[in-house]
């Protein structure tokens, strides 16, 4: 590759931006808008001014007191993958609509974030129709997934010891003793407290309408809410002196063609009808205030609710997050406790075949193999402090639940979603399904930043950190970055998954002029807004993109052999987005990409991706309950004996 200097790319770039060219986007900052909105768009997390993630630092140790409530065998939550806390606005004032359901599931798990799944896109297609586009914020009745149902029906209720569990769960759930409940209580207080405007809150499901009464209930007192009213006609509650609509609608997984019956599916959406009428009747009436957002188009009472999905915004996930999150439905599966596996649009949930000519998932199984990543530690790293658990990000124990990453600021965003949008990439041979989008491929703060690290990709990691070199090899060369002065910041050769193609073909993909000049804004920018005086190299491809930059910096070349001796570190809550458990950035290796066999051959799909939970993070012991926890059991102890 010829050696040119920074300031000749910079002139080459602004000469390219003035002309013609293959690649129409040089010269200029962009990404696309959709029905997502602004590709570029993100959630940064929890707000430095507000409470919110000393909050969510605060929760309680679900899995040692739900044993405790609870009792039998097992555990009722699924803690490997951690908690999910909520998902939309928490800055002051952004939230208009407030949406309780029961739990998130694997989808949750993979983003982080609450009502990404089938049942987030179907509730935000219904808050779509209300004219609430962007107002609107949604937690749950518990931050953990439950095993089992949260109501047992039927047969089920004739076994007294399914009987007596789910006493036990729904006291946990709903008595204002419970330790759940109260830090629940003081989630949503704080919701009520920091958005003036907050008029609607919808329960969905059993479980979120009787969440909804619970706290209309603890709100107001007067209002006599239950559960049965909120789903019916709903409950109206004053706070601070203004009206709040309390209402529920079933679960939309509850009933479906398949699940079901075409009546069950029926009923499903004659409720979900019914209550959009209720909601918007109130609001043409003046009884609601409830102002529709700018973006937003409000139906009429008069209008028939069109039972569906909705795409969930960009910015309603954190920077880096996988595209197909969100997307429509349910995009991903559990693959036993501690793996889940994400799809592409091209892909099938348990890795049924999709049918090419009706675009639907048969039954058949497509036959796929993953090479399972081992855990480079046995146990937790130094860094977590004795109160942290793996499968959470830092607890409020120590200031360590303040740091997260933010994402890049909107200007480094466009410049970045540029490099991989201006480029097609299934042109090149790229065989990842572009309905995933970019790759985490960026890491650390381009503003300010004294290092500039251009990286090859050697892991599956960065797919579900959201960060560029996030697995073994960029934990080991995290001791090389922590002993340099100065912010850094990362950036991957290239925004897509390569690691399936040869040499060749890969050098090809990552000398290509197109990709070459999107590449190069990104320098450009970390070179214009940072106060660079080394440039870092990591992997041969790395290493040749970098001769560009031996004239006027010091350049420091790492092999991937190199760094592969070097000790084994974590990478930086800082570094990470908000809500990262502790387990990833720190175990080595913690993904894969499915292949199939041909022959003696490895052929990889470019339809799935499964994150894995390392060995030690699963041996996790529960813990002790601490001091407030244990009062709280006193109270379930002396309910139950009275039973």
């Amino acid at each position: 590759m010829k050696k040119i200097t920074l300031p000749a790319i910079m002139v080459v770039l602004a000469m390219l931006a003035s002309c013609s060219s293959s690649n129409s986007v040089i010269g200029r900052w962009f990404s696309s808008k959709t029905d997502r909105g602004y590709t570029h768009e993100h959630d940064a997390g929890p707000p430095e001014d507000s409470q919110w993630a000393k909050l969510f630092a605060e929760t309680p140790n679900y899995r040692a007191y739900g044993q405790e409530v609870i009792g039998g065998r097992g555990e009722k939550f699924r803690w490997k993958f951690g908690p999910m806390w909520y998902r939309g606005r928490l800055e002051k004032n952004r939230a208009k609509v407030f949406v309780i359901g029961q739990e998130g599931a694997q989808d949750e798990n993979v983003s982080n974030r609450s009502f990404t799944g089938s049942t987030g896109t179907k509730m935000q297609k219904f808050l779509n129709h209300l004219g609430i586009y962007d107002s609107y914020l949604f937690m749950n009745t518990f931050v953990y997934t439950i095993t089992g149902q949260y109501s047992l029906f039927g047969e089920d209720r004739e076994n007294a010891a399914k009987l007596d569990a789910q006493k036990r769960l729904l006291w946990l759930a709903q008595n204002e003793n419970s330790a759940v409940v109260d830090h629940r209580h003081r989630l949503f207080d704080y919701a009520f407290e920091t958005n003036k405007d907050m008029r609607l809150v919808i329960g969905v499901g059993t479980a979120g309408k009787d969440s909804a009464a619970t706290y209309a209930n603890y709100l107001d007192p007067k209002s006599k809410c239950s559960s049965y009213k909120v789903g019916r006609n709903g409950c109206w509650v004053k706070y601070k002196g203004k009206d709040v609509l309390f209402i529920g609608v079933p679960h939309p997984g509850g009933a479906s063609p398949r699940n079901g019956g075409e009546s069950a599916y029926a009923r499903l959406v004659g409720a979900f009808d019914k209550k959009a009428k209720t909601v918007l009747e109130a609001v043409e009436s003046g009884k609601l205030e409830l102002k529709e957002d700018p973006e937003g188009k409000r139906q009429s009472s008069s209008s028939r609710y069109r039972y569906g999905n909705a795409s969930i915004p960009h910015k309603d996930f954190p920077f880096g997050t996988n595209w197909r999150m969100g997307d429509w439905g349910t995009t991903s599966n559990r693959r036993g406790s501690h793996t889940i596996q994400v799809f592409s649009s091209g892909g099938c949930y348990n890795n049924t075949v999709l049918d090419p000519e009706t675009g639907r998932c048969g039954t058949a199984t497509e036959k796929i193999s993953y090479s399972n990543p081992s855990s480079l530690i046995k146990s937790a790293p130094a860094e977590m402090a004795e109160c942290d658990v793996p499968y959470e990000s830092p607890k409020a124990c120590t200031d360590k639940y303040k740091e997260f990453d933010k994402g890049p600021s909107e200007e480094f965003g466009k410049v970045l979603l540029s490099f991989f949008e201006g480029v097609n990439w299934s042109a090149l041979g790229v065989t990842q399904h572009m309905s995933f989008g970019p790759n985490g491929f960026y890491r650390g703060r381009a503003e300010g930043a004294s290092k500039l690290v251009i990286a090859d990709q050697f892991a599956h990691d960065d797919f579900f950190s959201g960060r560029a070199l996030s697995g073994e090899v960029g934990q080991r060369l995290q001791g090389v970055l922590n002993k340099k002065r100065g912010d850094y910041v990362v950036v991957r050769t290239a925004p897509v998954d390569t690691l399936d193609l040869d040499d060749n073909q890969r050098k090809a993909v990552l000398l290509n002029k197109d990709v070459n000049d999107l590449r190069n804004e990104v320098f450009k920018y970390v070179m214009e807004n940072g106060s660079i005086n080394e440039v870092i190299t990591v992997g041969k491809y790395a290493e040749e993109i970098g001769k560009a930059f031996a004239k006027d910096y010091k350049v420091t070349n790492y092999s991937e052999a190199q760094v592969k001796k070097l000790t084994l570190g974590i990478i930086p809550r800082k570094d990470l987005p908000a809500h990262t458990r502790w387990w990833m950035g720190t175990s080595g290796d913690r993904a894969a990409r499915a292949y199939k066999k041909v022959g003696k051959e490895k052929v990889y799909s470019g339809n799935y991706y499964k994150v894995y939970a390392p060995y030690w993070a699963t041996r996790w012991k529960s813990g002790k309950l601490d001091s407030s926890e244990k009062n709280s059991l006193e109270f379930f102890e002396n309910w139950y004996n009275e039973l």
